[in-house]
């Protein structure tokens, strides 16, 4: 008996599938090994996938780190919901963050190559410094939404990246309650005036 063609529907959400499950095997590979020891056969393998299918869907190694760099830097999370609770729902979304691979390891991992350090800064400029600035909105806004850039960068490196043993237990709760008052302040800041 004949196997049924499959239809558009089907073939669209197989190649969203392939490329989700690309786009996963980078971003595992990228966090824990780092853009210049990761090739794309590498990362087809891990996929399952040829790696031709790489091309297809990102063109390149590059493109393929952008997208998975820009999978993860997503401020709308962050700023969804009410402005007097952003600090403690900052602090949830890093708390889960600390499961899942890493941007900031990507990120990292990625500052020998000068051309892929480039690109992850214009990215964290786009995509979180100034669609936070313009959320925070009035006076030194580009200043808060980097100070509280820092402080998340801060936080990941600290417990996922290069993890402190001595944040641990206890002490990450206390951490994490400063963490939430601290961006809070920022966010806070320009409504204080």
């Amino acid at each position: 008996m004949a196997r049924p063609k499959p239809t558009n529907g089907t073939i669209a959400r197989d190649a969203v599938r392939t490329r989700e499950n690309i786009l996963g095997a980078a971003q595992h590979l990228f966090a824990r090994k780092g853009y210049t020891t990761v090739g794309v056969r590498e990362v087809a393998a891990e996929a399952g996938v040829n790696s031709t299918l790489i091309r297809r869907y990102f063109g390149s190694k590059e493109g393929l780190f952008r997208a998975a760099v820009e999978d993860f830097l997503q401020v709308e999370p962050f700023t969804d919901g009410p402005r007097a609770e952003f600090g403690e729902r900052a602090v949830a979304l890093l708390k889960y963050g600390e499961e899942i691979p890493s941007a900031l390891a990507m990120m990292m991992h990625a500052t020998a190559d000068p051309e892929a350090r480039a690109l992850c800064s214009a990215l964290m400029h786009a995509r979180i410094d100034q669609p936070l600035a313009d959320w925070l909105g009035g006076e030194n806004a580009m200043a808060r939404a980097a100070q509280i850039n820092l402080l998340w960068i801060g936080y990941m490196a600290a417990r996922q990246v290069l993890p402190l043993p001595a944040l641990a237990g206890e002490v990450v709760d206390e951490t994490r309650h400063w963490l939430a008052l601290t961006i809070q302040a920022l966010v806070d800041a320009d409504d204080l005036k």
